[in-house]
């Protein structure tokens, strides 16, 4: 008898539970756990991956991660790895902070230096502004580039 009741009370609970889980789904331009994390949450030592066709094309790694509002988070000590569709060249960003907008697919520095390091270049900029997906950005200055005619040997 015990048994039937505790059953009757799980089946009873379980629509609610499974309506309120659904209506705190992330949406595409949300944080992807902000469901299971509210906004003031802190995580450490993050790593986002962006994939597509079952390939890793962007990498974006964190010491500390914070939730602002469910389109925002701030981010500090980044490196951020976009990957060459050929399997070429690999350019890594980094940043001391930085705001990630997930509608906008846009990260933006805080607060100065960055640095893009990639084997045919190197640019060490005070802001920078750029999107994983088009591995497009803008760095403001002053700015400093240098570039390789020949790639780094790596050691």
């Amino acid at each position: 008898m015990l048994i039937r009741q505790l059953i009757i009370t799980v089946l009873v609970a379980l629509p609610l539970a499974v309506g309120q889980v659904s209506d705190q789904a992330a949406g595409e331009d949300d944080f992807p756990a902000l469901q299971l994390l509210p906004p003031g949450s802190v995580v450490e030592e993050i790593s986002l991956p962006r994939y597509e066709n079952h390939r890793v094309t962007a990498l974006i790694t964190a010491k500390r991660l914070k939730i602002t509002s469910r389109h925002e988070a701030e981010m500090f000590g980044i490196r951020s790895f976009l990957y060459a569709a050929n399997g070429g060249d690999t350019t890594c960003v980094q940043l001391d902070s930085a705001q990630y907008d997930f509608r906008t697919k846009l990260m933006h520095s805080l607060t100065p230096p960055v640095s893009l390091l990639n084997p045919r270049y190197t640019v060490h900029g005070t802001n920078v502004v750029f999107s994983n997906i088009s591995h497009c950005g803008l760095v403001t200055g002053p700015v400093s580039t240098t570039f390789r005619l020949t790639p780094q040997n790596k050691k």
